[in-house]
């Protein structure tokens, strides 16, 4: 008989064995090839409709977890020559699509088109989830001087500000732009002042989504943050991956162990 329980018990603790190996692998190759991706980040206004209108969409290229540059900024008014004839771009193909995966597909379509390059994964962020992420750090200092061309008038632009999470809402809402004050730029419609919105956002971006340049404490906070912003759905991942699958069903406490794993292979 007791050689019968040992033998149960061998056999229970070599299926734990493996389960956990299994379960350590497949979240460190699904880090792995996460790590290794095109993202395109879709930035919603998600108070135009539901899920909302794409107001900033910016290209992110990971190499080892890092991003390799800083982020390309994609037109949201672009499209396609067959996807105009049915009056759909970026901006507003998610509001026009009959779902969401069915507006996604368009704007990968598009996507690709424009930047020449295969995307793997996209994320939506509800501007409201952008604050919570700055919000859960702290404030992002930026400097920027740069030039954008609206209406066939060209404007050479200066930000020197810190932003905050209110402020980065507020911007992709297009209520306002930080460290911007030019009069006569703020009388065009907010639609032609995409790329005012893609050169803040996108260098905000670079630095939220830069965890080198955070304390271990921040770190902590943040992947915090975005856990519960992913669990309640507003960061939406498409395609999700075995790993991020795993990390929206299991309990809280499990997901939060994976992430904080992801977090130290990455940093």
């Amino acid at each position: 008989r007791r050689n019968s329980v040992k033998k149960r018990l061998a056999l229970a603790l070599g299926i734990i064995f493996i389960f956990l190996f299994s379960f350590i692998y497949i979240t460190a190759s699904g880090i792995t090839q996460l790590s290794n991706e095109h993202i395109l980040y879709l930035f919603l206004d998600e108070t135009k409709r539901d899920p909302g209108t794409v107001e900033v969409a910016s290209l992110a290229i990971y190499e080892n977890g890092n991003l390799k540059q800083s982020l390309i900024k994609v037109n949201p008014l672009s499209t396609t020559e067959a996807l105009r004839d049915e009056g759909i771009s970026i901006s507003d193909a998610l509001i026009k699509a009959k779902s969401v995966p069915e507006g996604l597909s368009h704007v990968k379509t598009i996507a690709e088109q424009e930047t020449n390059m295969v995307i793997d994964r996209i994320v939506l962020v509800d501007s409201s989830a952008f604050k919570s992420m700055i919000e859960a750090v702290h404030p992002i200092p930026i400097e920027k001087h740069f030039t954008v061309t609206v209406l066939d008038k060209t404007f050479d632009l200066y930000t020197k500000t810190i932003v905050s999470g209110d402020q980065a809402e507020k911007c992709i809402r297009g209520i306002n732009y930080p460290g911007i004050d030019n009069p006569e730029l703020m009388e065009i419609p907010e639609d032609y002042l995409w790329e005012v919105k893609a050169e803040i956002i996108n260098h905000v971006g670079n630095k939220v989504l830069d965890l080198s340049s955070y304390t271990k404490s921040e770190q902590q906070d943040l992947a915090s943050a975005v856990l519960n912003l992913y669990k309640n759905e507003k960061i939406s991942v498409y395609e999700r991956t075995t790993v991020l699958t795993m990390v929206y069903y299991l309990p809280e406490f499990i997901s939060r162990q994976i992430v904080n794993f992801a977090v130290r292979r990455l940093t």
